[in-house]
């Protein structure tokens, strides 16, 4: 396992593991803090609740029939069950009606120290109703008369929140192992991705390296055949200056072509206009017609139902060039037909040509720099062997699609679909 896999992974654990901490601390600090504010706040309730008492009853009134009503009426509007209770335990009123919970208050530590004369309030399970409450107790002085007036308050709202807390916790804790884990699998791709670029960029480098030598090496063996004594023989100095003309062409092209893929590469095509592509190709059809052989015709019948195309026109007109002219290259017999039709939304381009196909191999890899289906021929026709490469990144530039058909001895299609915007 590498460095950077690692640290991704020690991140992703690191993540979870401050999620479940922090889980923890609020566990064991935050819900405390929150069940204590929650009981000071219950307290505070139930010694309003008495003093609110204490206002109604007045006079001589009937405590227990007044404890009764009070107890039944607030009960209700807070939800909460109130026990209104004298120094001897007997219940003077219950919010919830008489029950078997009414014969233990005495029992009740809240309810001893509220008699005592301590207001105070605990949270406990009731053995009685099997749940957590939070009971306040205050006492209650009226003349003679001493009691206790106790509220209950369920817990179920607080812990429901905390275990609300602990899945939306572990929820979290689940998105962020996942975010972790996509974080990975992109870092991955991003590494594969970057290695498949300097590959790309070294293998580039090479060809480039290996297409400029070739043609200096042949143009430095001739003028030293040229300075040794060849410049005697008016014919041998023809031809050799010949091939030196034409190695220096080559390497002319592949600077140009090199430039032109570099150019493109990088999207520059500020120059657009609406082209006339029946007049374009054309234009190309002039062009490659000295290159025609002698057995092959360049075919292009215009269409005029085709709609201008928005484009630079350089772009336009060299991608015709490079697909027309390679296929006059591997055409020795037949011909090569260039056809353009508009669709709704796309102009159609197809090249296709009789000459020595290809096998479905080569097809998937004539668009990279510098591949050649047959090297030797390729050079041998002047060849750089990034034309087809150079179509595919002007199409791309116009966010267009191209297609290969080809069969061996049969010969090949190219479809190009741009679309009109």
């Amino acid at each position: 396992m590498n460095v950077k896999k690692k640290f991704l992974i020690g991140y992703a654990a690191a993540a979870v593991i401050a999620l479940l901490a922090f889980e923890y601390a609020f566990w064991s600090n935050g819900f405390s803090y929150l069940e204590k504010q929650s009981e000071a706040g219950y307290l505070t309730q139930a010694e309003m609740l008495r003093d609110i008492l204490l206002a109604e009853l007045q006079g001589d009134a009937d405590l227990a029939a007044s404890s009764e009503a009070f107890a039944g009426r607030y009960g209700e509007k807070y939800q909460i069950r109130i026990t209104i209770i004298d120094k001897d335990g007997n219940v003077l009123g219950e919010s919830d009606g008489p029950g078997p919970a009414m014969s233990n208050h005495l029992d009740r530590e809240e309810v001893r120290k509220a008699l005592a004369g301590e207001s105070n309030s605990m949270i406990r399970r009731s053995a009685t109703f099997g749940l957590d409450y939070c009971y306040c107790a205050v006492p209650l002085k009226k003349g003679e008369f001493q009691g206790v007036i106790r509220t209950a308050v369920p817990m179920e709202e607080l812990r429901n929140m905390d275990d609300e807390f602990l899945r939306s916790t572990v929820f979290a804790a689940a998105i962020l192992l996942l975010l972790a884990l996509s974080l990975v699998m992109y870092f991955r791709k991003y590494v594969s991705a970057m290695k498949a670029v300097e590959k790309q960029r070294r293998e580039f480098v090479s060809n480039v390296t290996h297409e400029l030598k070739t043609p200096l090496t042949s143009i430095r063996g001739f003028v030293e055949t040229l300075k040794n004594g060849a410049m005697e023989d008016e014919g041998c100095a023809g031809r050799f200056l010949d091939i030196i003309d034409i190695e220096t062409e080559r390497l002319g092209n592949l600077i140009d072509d090199t430039l032109l893929l570099s150019e493109i590469e990088h999207k520059k095509d500020v120059r657009q206009e609406p082209c006339d592509v029946n007049e374009v190709i054309a234009e190309v059809t002039e062009l490659l017609a000295p290159k025609v052989k002698p057995h092959v015709r360049l075919i292009f019948t215009p269409d005029p139902g085709v709609r201008p195309f928005t484009c630079n026109r350089d772009r336009l007109k060299q991608l015709l060039i490079n697909l027309a002219d390679n296929g006059l290259k591997a055409t020795e017999f037949g011909a090569v037909t260039i056809q353009c039709k508009s669709t709704a939304s796309h102009l159609v381009l197809e090249i296709a040509d009789t000459g020595i196909g290809m096998e479905a191999e080569q097809t998937e890899r004539i668009f990279e720099r510098f591949y050649r289906v047959d090297k030797g021929r390729s050079r041998a026709q002047g060849g750089t062997g990034l034309g087809l490469s150079i179509v595919k990144h002007i199409v791309e530039l116009y966010r267009g699609s191209i297609r290969v058909e080809s069969r061996p001895g049969e010969g090949t299609t190219f479809r190009v679909e741009l679309p009109y915007y």
